[in-house]
C-alpha cells in the first residue's frame, strides 16, 4: 500500500497560517509526524490565489520538507509553474498530484507529466463534471491512460483517483466507487488506484468511521494507494488489517509487525 500523507496542504488553516508566517517549525513537525506514522510520500500543497505566491510557497515547502525527511514528495498543484518547480527540485522520484480531463487542465498537465520522471495522479474529472457511476469512470480512465501513456508514462506510473463522492448526498455513491475500483483493477492490473477518502464522509458526524469503512472496502476492491492523514487514530491499523483480509499480506507479517 502506498500512503501519501495529506496534511501539508494550504487548504488546512494551520498550514495556511504556517505558510503565511514562514513557520518552518510547524511544517517540519507535520512532515516528521507523517513519516513516523508510516507515510511513503509527503504531499506538498502551497495553494494561494495571489499572483506568483503559489510558486514561492512551493519553493519554500520543498526546501523545508526535503530537509526534514528522506521520503519522496507528492507535488500537489494545479499551477503548472508551481508543479514544474516542485518536480524539478524533488530529490527522489516524485508524484505529480494531479491532472484531470478538464479541457483547461489536460494539455498542460500532460506536458508537465511528460517532462519529468514522476508518477502521476489522474483525477477522473472532466468537462462533464464528476463521474458518478462505473461506466463513466471506466470511460474517463481509458481516456486518461491513453493520454498519459502517450506522454511517456508507463502504466505502473499512473495513479487513478476515481473521485470519491459523499454518501450523505447519494446512498449509491459508496457502492459505485467500490465497483469502479474493482473494474479498473481488472482492466489494468499494473495501475495504481488512490483517492481522497475523506470526501466520502462529507456532511456526516463522526466522519472517521465512514472514512475507515470506505478504506477497508476500497482496499478489498483493489485500491493500493491512499491519500490520507496517517496520523489519524486507527487509519494505519485499518490499512494493515484490510490488506491482511484482502490477501495482500503474506502470513499477515505486515499486520503483526504493526501491532507489535
Amino acid at each position: 500500500m502506498i500512503i501519501i500523507g495529506e496534511k501539508i496542504n494550504a487548504t488546512r488553516k494551520a498550514i495556511a497560517a504556517a505558510l503565511e508566517a514562514r513557520d518552518a517549525e510547524h511544517i517540519v513537525r507535520t512532515a516528521r509526524e507523517q513519516a513516523e506514522a508510516g507515510a511513503d510520500y509527503v504531499d506538498v500543497n502551497g495553494g494561494d490565489a495571489r499572483s506568483g505566491r503559489e510558486v514561492e510557497n512551493m519553493a519554500w515547502l520543498m526546501d523545508v520538507v526535503q530537509a526534514t525527511t528522506d521520503l519522496p514528495v507528492a507535488v500537489d498543484s494545479a499551477d503548472p509553474a508551481a508543479a514544474r518547480l516542485g518536480l524539478k527540485t524533488a530529490k527522489r522520484k516524485p508524484i505529480l498530484n494531479s491532472i484531470s480531463l478538464e479541457s483547461d487542465r489536460l494539455a498542460e498537465g500532460l506536458a508537465v507529466a511528460g517532462e519529468f520522471d514522476c508518477m502521476v495522479v489522474g483525477l477522473l474529472m472532466s468537462d462533464a463534471g464528476t463521474p458518478c457511476g462505473v461506466d463513466d469512470r471506466m470511460a474517463n480512465t481509458r481516456t486518461l491512460v491513453e493520454g498519459l501513456t502517450g506522454a511517456g508514462k508507463k502504466v505502473d506510473e499512473i495513479i487513478i483517483d476515481p473521485c470519491f463522492l459523499p454518501v450523505s448526498a447519494d446512498a449509491a455513491s459508496g457502492r459505485a466507487i467500490v465497483d469502479a475500483i474493482a473494474a479498473i483493477r481488472r482492466e489494468w492490473p499494473e495501475i495504481h488506484i488512490a483517492g481522497g477518502l475523506s470526501n466520502i464522509s462529507y456532511g456526516l458526524p463522526q466522519r472517521r468511521w465512514v472514512n475507515l469503512a470506505a478504506l477497508a472496502a476500497c482496499i478489498f476492491a483493489g485500491m493500493d494507494t491512499a491519500i490520507v492523514n496517517p496520523c489519524a487514530e486507527g487509519t494505519m491499523s485499518m490499512i494493515h488489517a484490510a490488506e491482511a483480509v484482502a490477501g495482500r499480506d503474506e502470513f499477515c507479517m505486515n499486520y503483526v509487525t504493526k501491532m507489535r
